[in-house]
């Protein structure tokens, strides 16, 4: 017990420090910094809100505008907040965004993600910057790079490059996995000419 009272303080002035918290944020990151760093097993649930928390390890965690860096949980939801790097098998995102997120299953509304990967992924009226999944869904959404087996949109969507099995519903793509090919050769070519002169 004495443990984890000497990490509890620890964590607060850590957290009070690197965040730069304001006086009445730093009960709410004792709180939840305490508990994803001293606990042996990890939690059932945690909840960050409106706090800065730098690693957060629990079966399911819930971020509503927070920031996190690092988050490692079986289900994660983000409502209006952010994190760095998310691991799970189900990451669902509303109104936030993730940076970089693996999962098995990510579902994004009216957010943003960065990077995801996983085995099926979902944008729905968000933004994605690259996707990799076995299946992705997307409903007015806005994808930079989608590479799957199979991409399907249910209303219009535009995406700059995709490269996918199969294709299904109404796509707005820039770039096929020929117009890539295409747009890489000619890039070289002009890359090679330049660097002669």
């Amino acid at each position: 017990m004495a443990d984890t009272t000497q990490a509890t303080h620890h964590v607060t002035q850590e957290g009070a420090h690197d965040a730069g918290a304001s006086p009445e944020l730093a009960p709410v990151m004792k709180v939840t910094r305490a508990k994803a760093t001293t606990s042996a097993a990890r939690p059932a649930e945690m909840a960050i809100q409106q706090g800065g928390v730098e690693l957060v390890e629990a079966d399911s965690v819930s971020v509503t505008q927070g920031g996190v860096t690092t988050v490692n949980a079986r289900h994660v939801e983000v409502r209006q907040g952010g994190i760095a790097n998310a691991q799970a098998e189900d990451i669902k995102v509303t109104m936030g965004g993730v940076a970089l997120a693996r999962a098995d299953r990510v579902h994004v509304e009216m957010g943003g993600l960065g990077v995801a990967i996983g085995r099926e992924a979902q944008v729905t009226q968000g933004i994605a910057r690259s996707i990799v999944a076995k299946e992705v869904r997307v409903d007015q959404g806005l994808v930079g790079t989608a590479i799957a087996g199979k991409v399907s949109f249910e209303r219009p969507s535009p995406v700059f490059l995709l490269i996918a099995g199969r294709t299904d519903g109404p796509v707005k793509a820039m770039f096929d996995w020929r117009g890539a090919l295409a747009f890489g050769a000619l890039f070289g070519l002009v890359a090679g000419i330049l660097r002669r002169r």
